[in-house]
């Protein structure tokens, strides 16, 4: 079963524990999974990635395979600057990171994790993300799943929709629609840790309902929701 504590900062989650039963799934955030003990092994359509610490690009489907012992799946979000320098040493697949880093994730807290791989990533960053995209996105933070909130975003940030959506594409390396689901997950997310319903929850995520809520977490997450409140309350 799943057994351990999801935590959640500023444009970063981390889940520390064991691994269960979960379906091939894709997140849009790059995540480092690294095994406390132990390797650890992902699979990605037929292949099978085995170590310490393996890292996975946004939204390339893959599962956890069983894991012997703690693991720590560590989730970054790709407009970050350390989310950009991991997109840019990853690529499209998984990546083997050194095994010198997992126990800096087993272990550490997670701004200390952070810093420990921005200095192993030699945080050289290439260029920041356009500013009217980085003000479009604190915008549609404060309202992920609220009606017309791209065509919002994008007016305040003197673009179109469509040029907000290219955009988003070209820097993220993901599409606005995804980027704008991993949002309201983190938000449904952290209403079940404050002690809400999974309906409340999906409200607050702004879902169209408990259902669509369900149906985006397993299909991010590769676990339902239920499964997730065993680790988030």
């Amino acid at each position: 079963m799943w057994a351990g504590r999801f935590e959640f900062g500023e444009g970063w989650a981390v889940y520390r524990g064991r691994t269960d039963v979960n379906v091939p799934h894709r997140h849009a955030a790059i995540q480092i999974a690294a095994g406390r003990d132990a390797e650890i092994a992902m699979r990605c359509g037929g292949a099978v990635l085995k170590g310490r610490a393996i890292a996975i690009p946004p939204m390339l489907r893959h599962e956890f395979l069983d894991a012997d012992g703690e693991v720590t799946a560590f989730y970054v979000e790709a407009e970050l600057p350390l989310g950009r320098a991991l997109r840019r040493r990853t690529g499209s697949e998984m990546t083997l990171l050194p095994e010198s880093l997992a126990p800096v994730f087993s272990a550490m807290e997670p701004e200390g994790a952070i810093a420990a791989l921005s200095d192993f990533l030699d945080m050289d960053m290439p260029a920041a993300p356009d500013p009217r995209l980085l003000a479009a996105l604190s915008s549609l933070r404060r309202g992920p799943g609220e009606p017309g909130a791209i065509g919002e975003a994008a007016k305040a940030a003197g673009l179109s929709a469509p040029r907000l959506r290219e955009l988003a594409r070209s820097e993220l390396g993901i599409a606005l629609s995804q980027w704008l689901l991993w949002q309201k997950l983190g938000r449904a997310s952290r209403a079940i840790a404050g002690g809400a319903s999974l309906a409340e929850a999906a409200a607050e995520g702004g879902f169209a309902d408990q259902a669509h809520f369900s149906r985006t977490m397993r299909r991010m997450f590769g676990v339902t929701p239920r499964m997730a409140a065993e680790t988030l309350s």
